[in-house]
């Protein structure tokens, strides 16, 4: 359940310097002696410029006694690199295949240090049952792992049952962007490999189903000589004659056309009877191979001749001749897994869990009968055809995991047989390698992370019996075989009457009985409790007690059973539901809720629910939406409130509180204030918004804030910048590597660079009317409103910022700073509260660690005052007198209403922002991370001044 039988792409051991480091530095033969120890080194004092307000002050660390420091010309050795830029993390582009690159974060100068590996991002996922959101490896959870807030609890028993081993077949693809660091340390804030990946998401890449069409040579018919037009109708209907032939399918008229059509494709009338018995014999064998003492494949219970057999005799038709090019013995593996590719890569002709979309809905199909009020479904009351019954689209999802399972089980015995043990009756070559890799497309790779999840989420039964509700759904008498009509001249040689010998036969003949409810039961629990919930006590007691106890068993296996019916809310069109499928408006993803229906069995919310609960995740974003639906469908009172319309891209108020989805900037920007509550990707916090109009808070509704999406930089995203990201990033800068061009910037005070006093006054949301119903609020601008007291005697003067922009917020990644000591004073010549180092101070701060990394002259950063920010246009924000890569530094320590007026400034003038956090990234790493993801603004929260963390404290003895 936890994922780690997915692995992630495999990340090359790094045993030397990279090579930005590697080729910026000198070896110690190749440049003057010095008589310095590394940690004496000494940079000259800078001060801060008048027009740049730049802290950067130098590092004067403490000498031995027989040592004098190098002069501000000498060069750096290897040693002293390695020295003073221990603990500080490196950006880095991981290159992968096809294109690809993976952000990756290390520490070049700390391998002999395990216990750097603790420094990171991102929080832990709070429950084992949330490793269901990634492909990514990462250490399983322990079965009594929870996290309430920040603070891990029930470790007393450290445990993982049941963890499973690493598949062999490695599909090589992950979700994207990288669902680990969804949440960074801040609340409202992702980690670096997230941010770097929003540009290239999945729902980037693919953003709806390709338009159908039919191949080229049929469009061009009439043009073509008589007896090539004869021969192509010929073949017309001949297995796999459009697997590959440039057509594009539509799913749900290729469903309606019948068995005819889908031969086309090669895929024969299955009956289900088989398919379910093979689904279930493939899913045991999936658990033996991931769970089992002995290594094993499907070649242990089948030999290949009788592998052949099983697939081309019983679901698929026998491969023709251009399936068998390269195969050389025709009943081989080789030529079993380029058909099973061949067809589940037809273009158009399944459900495509490449697309974010039917990620979320595929329990729908499995658990909700058709027509169904929202998504892109076949309505089978739109066709007379004996085969189109309310279950078929049921069946069609139930033989591509069929489809999908088989190929999948022979990639593992090619891999561990053929590959591992070089078996001599499985000749598998690099050419055969290229050519699947060729043939494999993002659907075809997302079929089989679908297939894993689907087969390790249930058991699989066949029950001739029909069930209970609703009413069977054999076709009714009234559809005929056919209909008479005249045909044009096309379709004169395309058609062929049809026969079907099992489309009369329900797929809710094939019973689904979940695996993991205890687990999935907790994971709700946990998502409920860490977003504070109200009633979270009698939640969960009305759960458990239909969930939890003697002879549930039975309940739950009926309630999975039994095809749910929904109906569409009187304030919506099907229409408009429908429109939402595939839309990628970043404000506005509506799902719709199932209602209560005191009839079914255990009453437990609709297919969302039975998703979660059933462990039927597929990795990517769905996972906080399945969570909140799933929470609200089993709340009577939330759903009587705020109906069953919801906006998982948006928020609600409810029962004097707001919770918002991180996909919504103003849950983003509230984050900050205290008492927020965040679990995945949903916040809950105690401030509700206003009227701007009338003043009148607004309750009991959901919310649609419209947005704009951020200027971008010109180019490619950063992400495609390769190595050029670890260059502009490097610890060692650009330029010479001298102990002068080094800085040791720090904080300072809390008010050296801003005085002002901040408060958060309120949250205000002007409406669109013509849009709003009435239970969904559509927010044309929303407004962070703020009290800003520059001076102690004079009243406050309101400031308001526009949270215009879908700006992100990145935790900072955690350094450690390398040890050593430093004394500070006033400098004579700076004014109050700007610090320099001194050997001679009188009033002196020690640490057993400097208070940050040295800092290149390369890096341009600017202090600006909050104060100053209410003058900044969003013209200004993108060229108020900065250098190009000049980095914004914010100072919000101290308060979290200055926290929330960076945050506001920033959604309104469309800057995205690091927050660095005091005590857990010095100053200098935070530029340069900055520098890395081509981000303008570093904010600065916490209490105090730089030091070292107390967990860096005890973590690593207090060095």
């Amino acid at each position: 359940m936890s994922g780690a039988g997915e692995p992630r792409y495999p990340m090359c051991p790094i045993p030397t310097v990279p090579d930005p480091i590697r080729k910026t530095l000198k070896s110690e033969t190749d440049i003057g002696a010095s008589n310095s120890s590394p940690s004496h080194a000494h940079s000259q004092d800078e001060h801060r410029g008048s027009d740049h307000h730049q802290s950067e002050q130098a590092a004067k660390p403490h000498h031995a006694p027989h040592h004098d420091g190098p002069s501000s010309h000498n060069q750096l050795t290897k040693k002293d690199i390695e020295t003073i830029f221990s603990g500080a993390p490196y950006f880095l582009l991981e290159k992968g295949k096809h294109g690809l690159w993976y952000p990756q974060i290390i520490f070049p100068f700390d391998d002999h240090d395990p216990t750097i590996q603790n420094l990171g991002d991102r929080r832990p996922l709070p429950h084992a049952s949330y490793t269901l959101c990634t492909l990514h490896a990462h250490l399983p959870v322990p079965d009594d792992w929870v996290i309430e807030g920040e603070t891990p609890v029930h470790l007393g028993h450290w445990k993982r049952s049941e963890a499973p081993k690493r598949a062999t077949f490695d599909v090589g693809v992950h979700e994207v962007p990288n669902m680990l660091s969804v949440n960074g340390k801040d609340a409202g804030t992702v980690g670096f490999r997230h941010f770097l990946e929003l540009p290239v998401a999945d729902s980037v890449l693919y953003a709806g189903p390709e338009k159908s069409r039919p191949c080229a040579d049929l469009l061009h018919i009439s043009s073509l000589p008589a007896t090539e037009a004869y021969e192509l109708m010929g073949h017309y209907n001949d297995p796999y004659a459009q697997c590959s032939d440039g057509t594009i399918h539509d799913r749900k008229k290729l469903l309606c056309e019948g068995p005819v059509a889908w031969k086309r494709i090669g895929v024969r009338d299955i009956d289900l009877r088989a398919l379910v018995e093979r689904l279930q014999t493939l899913k045991t064998l999936r658990y033996e191979i991931l769970h089992g003492d002995v290594p094993k494949t499907i070649l242990d219970m089948e030999c290949i001749r009788e592998l052949y057999s099983g697939l081309f005799n019983r679901f698929l038709y026998p491969p023709v001749r251009f399936l068998l090019a390269d195969a050389g013995d025709p009943h081989s593996l080789k030529a079993q897994i380029k058909a099973l590719t061949v067809v589940l890569a037809t273009p158009g002709a399944w459900f495509d869990f490449s697309l974010i979309d039917w990620r979320l809905h595929i329990g729908q199909i499995l658990f909700e009968n058709p027509p169904h009020a929202d998504g892109d479904f076949l309505d089978p009351d739109k066709s007379d055809k004996p085969w189109v019954h309310s279950t078929l689209e049921r069946k069609w999802l139930l033989v591509q995991m069929l489809l999908a399972a088989e190929l999948l089980m022979r990639l593992d015995a090619t891999v561990r047989v053929g590959m591992l043990q070089n078996a001599r009756d499985i000749d598998v070559s690099v050419h055969d390698v290229y050519e699947f890799d060729r043939l494999r497309s993002g659907k075809l790779n997302w079929d089989l992370v679908t297939v894993r999840r689907f087969l390790d989420s249930f058991h699989f039964t066949y029950n001739p019996v029909e069930p209970d509700h609703p009413s069977p759904t054999i076709p009714s008498p009234r559809k005929s075989p056919e209909r008479h009509h005249h045909r044009g001249f096309l379709e004169a040689f395309t058609h062929h009457s049809t026969s079907s010998t099992h489309h009369d036969e329900s797929s809710w003949r094939c019973h689904l009985a979940p695996s993991h409810v205890d687990q999935q039961l907790k994971g709700l629990f946990v998502f409920a409790d860490n977003l504070g919930w109200p009633g979270l006590a009698a939640f969960k007691s009305a759960l458990r007690s239909k969930l939890e106890g003697e002879g549930v068993e039975r309940k739950i296996e009926a309630a999975y059973t039994i095809p749910l019916t929904n109906t569409l809310h009187a304030e919506f069109s099907a229409v408009d539901l429908k429109k939402e499928m595939y839309s990628r408006s970043p404000s506005r993803q509506l799902l719709l809720l199932h209602s209560r229906d005191s009839i079914r069995p255990l009453n437990i919310g609709g297919w969302i629910t039975r998703s979660w609960l059933a462990g039927l995740v597929i990795p990517g974003e769905s996972i906080s939406h399945l969570l909140m639906a799933t929470l609200l469908e089993n709340d009577e009172e939330a759903m009587a409130t705020l109906g069953p319309v919801a906006n998982v891209y948006g928020g609600f108020t409810y029962k004097g509180k707001t919770w918002w989805s991180k996909k919504c900037i103003v849950g983003r920007v509230l984050a900050s204030q205290p008492g927020t509550k965040v679990c995945l990707a949903w916040l809950a916090s105690s401030i509700v918004p206003k009227d701007s109009e009338s003043g009148e808070q607004l309750v009991d509704t959901w919310f649609e804030v419209d947005i704009r999406e951020p200027p971008r930089h010109p180019g490619k995203p950063r992400i495609k910048h390769g190595n050029r990201l670890s260059f502009d990033s490097t610890p060692l800068g650009l330029g010479e590597l001298t102990s002068g061009v080094f800085l040791l910037p720090v904080d300072g005070p809390c008010d050296s660079w801003s005085k002002a006093n901040i408060n958060f006054h309120d949250l205000t949301f002007s409406r669109d009317t013509k849009r709003t119903g009435d239970k969904l609020t559509v927010v044309q601008k929303a407004y962070a409103n703020f009290l800003l007291a520059s001076t102690a005697t004079g009243p406050p003067t309101p400031v308001s910022f526009a949270l215009t922009y879908n700006v992100r917020f990145i935790s900072s990644h955690e350094c450690r700073p390398p040890g050593g000591s430093v004394n500070y004073q006033n400098h004579p010549n700076a004014p109050d509260g700007e610090l320099s180092s001194s050997s001679s101070s009188h009033v002196s701060y020690r640490h057993h660690r400097f208070p940050g990394h040295p800092l290149h002259r390369s890096y341009a950063f600017k202090w600006v005052p909050l104060e100053s920010l209410t003058e900044t246009s969003h013209s200004d924000g993108h060229s108020s007198g900065l250098g190009k890569e000049e980095i914004i530094l914010l100072d919000a320590r101290g308060s979290h209403d200055k926290e929330t007026f960076a945050r506001a400034w920033c959604a309104s003038v469309g800057h995205h922002a690091i927050i660095g956090k005091v005590g857990r990234t010095c100053l200098a790493c935070c530029v340069r991370e900055a520098r890395a993801l081509q981000v303008k603004v570093v904010i600065r929260i916490g209490d105090g001044m730089s030091t070292p963390s107390s967990s860096i404290q005890v973590l690593y003895g207090g060095e």
